[in-house]
């Protein structure tokens, strides 16, 4: 089969099943099978594929009209301007989480902090990114999956971070409790959907997104509670914590800072004008 062949089937079966983005998604998937950009395919229409390249394909694509997001296809996702390797386990980087990463940028910036704790981190990308963008920030990760670790691993290794950085297996901060860790400044993006919401989440999102990192307990703030309650033995003086939140915890989250002797508490809204990140320092 040609290569117009192959994307005027992977169309019809996605649009099929009424996905939207059946165009593009073809299109990235024959990309990744054939390990060449998407000019090239529009570009060489004729050029025909062997047999393992058309089997591949329709593997591939079979998983996207079953609605497993592209982004696990295809094992990579843009954040920051960085491609960071992803697989299914791991929370697909969503563009909401830059406003957290923009935040801690300035904090740390301004007060010249150097001690950065991840965690919940995923697949690493609010640590690294830092540390991408600052090059003597002292990085540990954080994550009690085993899948987290694994990601979180390749992408320092593929940002070559490994001499700067941590990656620990850790039930939120037990770890750094028991281990005397001390941070300037403490950044998640933690589980904070309700237990009831969960269902009512696109296929992709509930089906195939870890509910390990979707749900934040019934009210969405058990882990904000938890990590708050924790910070305080492991932040040093004037030390920063900033979470992203949920677009209705703005109250509720400012509540449980303050009660926990934070200060300066403020919260940032995202592009559209939701509350998307909240921050405070512990005096």
């Amino acid at each position: 089969m040609k290569i117009q062949e192959l994307l005027k089937s992977g169309y019809d079966i996605l649009k099929s099943k009424n996905i939207e983005t059946y165009m593009l998604d073809t299109q990235l998937i024959l990309s990744k099978v054939i390990n060449r950009d998407k000019l090239f395919i529009i570009t060489n229409r004729d050029l025909q594929l062997d047999k393992d390249k058309i089997e591949e394909f329709f593997r591939l694509i079979k998983f996207r009209e079953r609605k497993m997001p592209v982004k696990y296809i295809l094992q990579s996702a843009e954040f920051m301007g960085f491609n960071y390797f992803i697989k299914s386990g791991v929370l697909i980087p969503r563009p909401d989480t830059e406003i957290l990463v923009e935040e801690a940028l300035s904090e740390i910036k301004m007060r010249n902090l150097r001690k950065l704790c991840d965690v919940c981190c995923g697949s690493g990308i609010i640590g690294i990114s830092l540390a991408n963008y600052i090059e003597d920030l002292q990085v540990i990760f954080y994550d009690i999956s085993s899948i987290a670790i694994e990601v979180t691993n390749i992408n320092v290794e593929r940002f070559n971070l490994k001499q700067r950085v941590k990656v620990l297996k850790s039930d939120l901060l037990k770890r750094a409790i028991e281990d005397k860790c001390k941070f300037d400044i403490i950044v998640s993006n933690p589980p904070y959907i309700k237990k009831e919401v969960i269902e009512t989440l696109m296929e992709d999102v509930k089906n195939y997104e870890p509910f390990i990192a979707l749900c934040g307990g019934e009210d969405g703030l058990d882990f904000y509670r938890r990590i708050i309650e924790e910070s305080k033995k492991v932040l040093n003086p004037d030390g920063s914590i900033i979470f992203e939140i949920g677009y209705d915890q703005k109250e509720e989250i400012t509540e449980l800072l303050e009660v926990s002797g934070f200060k300066d508490v403020v919260c940032v809204k995202d592009l559209s004008g939701n509350d998307r990140v909240i921050k405070g320092r512990l005096y």
